[in-house]
């Protein structure tokens, strides 16, 4: 077995095993996009990402089982015009005809007309865009074109990593409501994503303890060496569970850690890359603090004091029943900070007291140093968000007369190892919670 103590019957992350499926938050809006195309409410979609995302194993595995549908390939390999128009002719049924380029154009246009008066869903897919000839790439702005009754004859699926190559052929503005586009961006997995991926990965070879097997800080070190990209987090843990196999037996090593994922990184060329996990941002300033207007008091105020490298920027009164706070500028409380999700915490009055409770952020929810999903909040507790720490004053509670009565990094009290260390992870600035 491999790895006895944690019951893996085999690597899981090997190039050649088929893992379980599981969808980021990105690929299921993909694949929502996707079932439109697929029902012909959407004419184009445009699946953007760098190499490894999953742009193409999320389409493959969709289009697998398909029926009813005829589906054309076309990839690098088609470089001329009369290759691509080829490609077409042979996927959608009929034999190689020996042609110019203008006949077989209108070869094309004439049957694929006559499939779309029959009915026939015909979907298009086009692979590596930014790899296409400049021939192939002039011969698919054509076959978009095409149309039967103002409707369009084909639909498309168009996976690139190129993000210019996505904005030179999306039209700016569509020339018919019953021929929309649309583009949607696969991103890698979250940290709470790659974490819970690798979990489903080695539970599916019967694993156990996986948590132990790939403890927080692996995790993290995962994620900085691979961004995400699913592609990279299969290498990485394939090398890296094993270097853990091949460890001595005297070592007592028993799970991996982040010299062995180092070793790994390094054998794949992996960059490491700090901006995840080091502080990349200035301490916010106190014009980075608003406060949406808090109309009547309807209940007994607490207030938050929002602290940056130890000082204290803004307090705020929490004055209403239930408050957002978040980067978004809709929001209650809004802190314009990469490290803040869109909606980060909802703040809620309950008949026990204020409850803090997490909106699923990317960075996650911590209080006094330890994550929740909710929490009854009390007074002298430490909120982490992101880099900064808000500090929550009951409404029995007293404010401090000066910064300096307030907890920060270095005080002897227990409340105070809950600074902001922890959800260190920057969010870009059109990422949703």
């Amino acid at each position: 077995m491999f790895l006895e103590q944690y019951k893996l019957e085999s690597n899981p992350f090997a190039a050649t095993r088929v893992r379980p499926r599981y969808q980021s938050s990105a690929n299921r809006v993909a694949l929502v996009r996707l079932e439109d195309v697929l029902n012909r409410s959407l004419h184009c979609l445009f699946l953007s990402g760098r190499a490894g995302v999953g742009k193409s194993a999320l389409v493959e595995r969709r289009l697998k089982d398909l029926t009813g549908v005829t589906v054309s390939l076309i990839g690098p390999s088609q470089r001329t015009s009369e290759l691509f128009l080829h490609k077409i002719l042979r996927d959608v049924g009929l034999p190689t005809i020996d042609a110019t380029r203008a006949e077989l154009r209108n070869i094309v246009e004439v049957y694929l007309r006559h499939q779309s008066a029959k009915g026939t869903t015909i979907l298009l897919v086009a692979d590596a865009l930014e790899r296409l000839s400049e021939a192939a790439l002039t011969e698919l702005e054509w076959v978009m074109g095409l149309r039967y009754k103002n409707r369009p004859i084909l639909n498309f699926v168009l996976l690139t990593r190129s993000e210019e190559l996505v904005s030179e052929l999306m039209p700016t503005e569509d020339r018919s409501p019953l021929a929309p586009y649309d583009h949607v961006r696969l991103a890698g997995f979250t940290l709470d994503e790659t974490a819970e991926y690798i979990n489903v990965c080695l539970q599916s070879v019967g694993g156990q303890d996986e948590f132990t097997l790939f403890p927080d800080d692996v995790l993290r070190d995962v994620h900085a060496y691979t961004q995400g990209v699913v592609g990279d987090v299969n290498s990485l843990c394939f090398e890296a569970l094993n270097l853990l196999a091949r460890e001595p037996a005297g070592t007592g090593k028993t799970s991996l850690d982040p010299a062995l994922i180092a070793r790994a990184g390094e054998q794949l060329n992996l960059r490491y890359d700090p901006a995840y996990w080091h502080d990349l941002e200035d301490a916010l300033s106190p014009d980075a603090v608003r406060e949406s207007n808090p109309g009547q008091l309807t209940l007994d105020a607490a207030h938050l004091l929002v602290t940056s490298r130890g000082e204290v920027i803004a307090e705020i009164a929490l004055n209403r029943p239930r408050m957002v706070l978040g980067r978004d500028q809709v929001c209650d409380i809004s802190l314009d900070s990469s490290y803040v999700s869109r909606y980060q915490n909802l703040f809620m009055e309950t008949e026990s007291g204020w409850m803090l409770i997490d909106l699923n952020s990317t960075n996650g929810c911590f209080v006094n140093g330890r994550r929740v999903t909710q929490h009854e909040l009390q007074d002298g507790d430490i909120i982490a968000v992101g880099h900064h720490q808000i500090n929550f004053v009951g409404p029995l509670g007293r404010l401090p007369a000066t910064r300096s009565e307030v907890s920060r990094p270095g005080d002897d009290s227990a409340a105070s190892e809950a600074d902001t260390l922890i959800s260190p992870q920057p969010i870009g600035k059109a990422e949703s919670a």
